[in-house]
């Protein structure tokens, strides 16, 4: 499969920049975003089922919990 101009221009790059381990690097990079994707759906759905039963919007929730911190 061809990849899109852009996108093989910008893994060229990320080669050069990174060397002989590009290939690795890359792999844990796309696991971190597998990562972060997976936190952030949990967070929604949490966020979700809180504002539903609690009655506050998202961003109250969000005020809430920072306010915590």
């Amino acid at each position: 499969m061809a990849l899109p101009a852009a996108l093989e221009k910008e893994l060229e790059r990320f080669k050069k920049e990174y060397g002989p381990g590009w290939s690795q690097k890359a792999v844990r990079l796309l696991e971190e975003e597998i990562k972060r994707k997976k936190a952030k759906k949990k967070l929604a759905e949490f966020m979700k089922a809180t504002s539903g039963r609690i009655k506050l919007s998202e961003k109250e929730i969000f005020q809430r919990l920072e306010n915590r911190s």
